[in-house]
C-alpha cells in the first residue's frame, strides 16, 4: 500500500489535517483510516475546510459547492464525526474534526455497524502505537498537551486540600458545568475490536458543556445528570483509572478515566518514551518507608510504571516514585492498603492554558504550525505568501530562541488569541 496509490483527494486532505497542532503524518495506515471513513467527494471538502471554524457560506465559498447541497453534505460528515458545527451569537460554525481529539476518538464512541471495526481497530492501533511517528509528532514536539492529569481528591490530605484549586477537581468541574453526557470509552472500544480487551469499564466517557451537546446531538454519547457523572467519576477512582481531562482552566470539555493498557496518551509515555505526553498534576505520589511493606500494589497499579520497589535503610525493601515521571493522579495511593502512600505538592506548579482557543494556539505556536491558523486560504494570493513568509520566520534559529522565552510566548500568544476572538465575533 504505497503513497503513490492514494488519489490527489486524500492526500490533500492529509495535508490539511497535518497542519493541526496534533497533526497527521502520512502512513500507508492512515491513508487506509482516511479511505474507509471519508468518501472522495468528503475527502475534497474536508481537505478545503478553513482551519478555523467557518460559516456554511464560507466553505462554499472554499470549495465552490452551492450552499444548501454543502449543508447537506456537511451534516452527513457531522453524523460520522468528521465535522464539528456550533452555534455562536446565532450564527452556525462548522470545523474539520482533527486526529485526536477527533475522529479517530468518533470512530469507537459508539458502534459503527457499517464499518470494518476490526480493521480500523488493527489500522489505528498500529498509526498509534507501533510506530511512533504519530505520537512523536502528537505529543513530542511541544509543551502544550491535550489532556492533563486530575490527582484523585480522596488522595489529597486536608493540608494541602484547601490549596486545590476549582479546575483542578473532578467533582468541582463536573458540578459547575452546564451540560452532562457520557459515551463509550474510544481506547478501550478499539482495543476490544483489535483482540486486546480491557476489563475496565468501558461506558465512562464524560464530556461537558458545548462538547456534550454536540456528541449527543450526533448520536456519540448519552446525556447524563451531574449526579450520573459524578458517580462514574467516583466509581472509575475506585476502579483505580487515571483522570484525565481537556487541558484547560474554563470550560473543560470532557474528562477521560484511562487504564495504562489502551489509552492513547499514557502510551505515549509508556511506550514511546514521551514523558510530558499528558500534564501532571500539580502533585506527587510519596511514600512513607516505615509503612510500607513492598507489597508491590502500587506498582501494578501506576499506569506509567513510575514506581518500582528498591532496598532501603528503613526496612528490607520499600517503593520508590521516579518524581519526572509521577503523573500525581493518586491511583497508587488508592491501590495501597498499608496506608504507606501520600500526595505532596510539586515543587513548580503546572502551567495550565485558560481556554481551548489559549491551548490550541499555545501549541500551534510550540509546534510552528501557528502560521496556518492564522493564513490558510489558498486561493488568495496574500495569505498564501504571508503563510509562507510566517511559516519560514518562525522556523528561523532566534525565532525559536525568543519564543521559547516564557514571557515572549505569552505575550504572543495573547495578542494571538486576541485576534482570533475578535474574528469570532467574541
Amino acid at each position: 500500500m504505497g503513497h503513490l496509490a492514494v488519489t490527489k483527494q486524500y492526500q490533500e486532505l492529509q495535508q490539511r489535517l497535518d497542519k493541526n497542532p496534533v497533526g497527521a503524518p502520512a502512513t500507508a495506515e492512515l491513508f487506509e483510516i482516511l479511505r474507509i471513513r471519508f468518501s472522495e467527494e468528503e475527502a475534497a471538502i474536508g481537505a478545503r475546510m478553513p482551519m478555523t471554524p467557518a460559516s456554511l457560506n464560507k466553505i462554499s465559498q472554499r470549495t465552490g459547492i452551492p450552499a444548501d447541497s454543502l449543508r447537506d453534505k456537511l451534516e452527513t460528515m457531522a453524523m460520522k464525526g468528521l465535522v464539528l458545527d456550533f452555534e455562536s451569537h446565532g450564527k452556525r460554525f462548522y470545523m474539520l474534526a482533527p486526529t485526536v481529539i477527533g475522529f479517530f476518538e468518533f470512530t469507537f464512541m459508539r458502534l459503527h455497524e457499517e464499518l470494518p471495526n476490526k480493521k480500523l481497530a488493527d489500522l489505528l492501533s498500529h498509526y498509534m502505537f507501533k510506530d511512533s511517528t504519530f505520537a512523536q509528532n502528537a505529543f513530542g514536539r511541544g509543551s502544550t498537551q491535550v489532556g492533563r492529569t486530575l490527582a484523585h481528591e480522596s488522595t489529597l490530605g486536608d493540608e494541602i486540600s484547601s490549596e486545590v484549586l476549582p479546575y483542578e477537581r473532578a467533582t468541582e468541574i463536573l458540578k459547575e458545568a452546564r451540560l452532562h453526557a457520557v459515551g463509550l470509552c474510544y481506547c478501550r472500544h478499539k482495543a476490544m475490536h483489535h483482540g486486546s480487551p480491557c476489563k475496565k469499564p468501558m461506558e465512562v466517557c464524560t464530556s461537558m458543556n458545548g462538547s456534550a451537546d454536540w456528541l449527543i446531538r450526533r448520536g456519540f454519547a448519552k446525556k447524563v445528570s451531574m449526579e450520573e457523572a459524578v458517580e462514574i467519576a467516583e466509581m472509575t477512582r475506585d476502579k483505580q483509572l487515571v483522570h484525565i481531562a481537556d487541558n484547560v482552566k474554563n470550560e473543560v470539555s470532557y474528562i477521560c478515566h484511562c487504564c495504562g493498557c489502551c489509552c492513547g496518551q499514557l502510551r505515549g509515555i509508556t511506550t514511546h518514551g514521551i514523558r510530558n505526553a499528558v500534564h501532571t498534576s500539580n502533585y506527587l505520589a510519596a511514600v512513607y518507608d516505615d509503612k510500607c511493606k513492598a507489597c508491590a500494589r502500587c506498582v501494578k497499579a501506576c499506569p506509567v510504571m513510575a514506581i518500582d520497589i528498591k532496598p532501603t535503610a528503613f526496612a528490607e525493601a520499600t517503593a520508590e516514585i521516579d518524581e519526572e515521571l509521577c503523573l500525581g493522579c493518586g491511583v497508587c495511593n488508592i491501590s495501597c492498603k498499608n496506608k504507606a502512600m501520600y500526595m505532596k505538592e510539586r515543587p513548580q506548579r503546572v502551567f495550565t492554558p485558560e481556554d481551548n482557543m489559549d491551548r490550541l494556539i499555545r501549541a500551534a505556536v510550540e509546534r510552528g504550525t501557528v502560521h496556518h491558523l492564522l493564513f490558510d486560504d489558498p486561493e488568495n494570493i496574500s495569505s498564501r505568501a504571508m503563510n509562507l513568509a510566517l511559516g519560514a520566520l518562525l522556523a528561523l534559529p532566534p525565532a525559536k530562541q525568543l519564543l521559547a522565552v516564557d514571557q515572549i510566548k505569552s505575550l504572543f500568544v495573547k495578542t494571538l488569541v486576541d485576534g482570533a476572538r475578535k474574528q469570532m465575533g467574541h
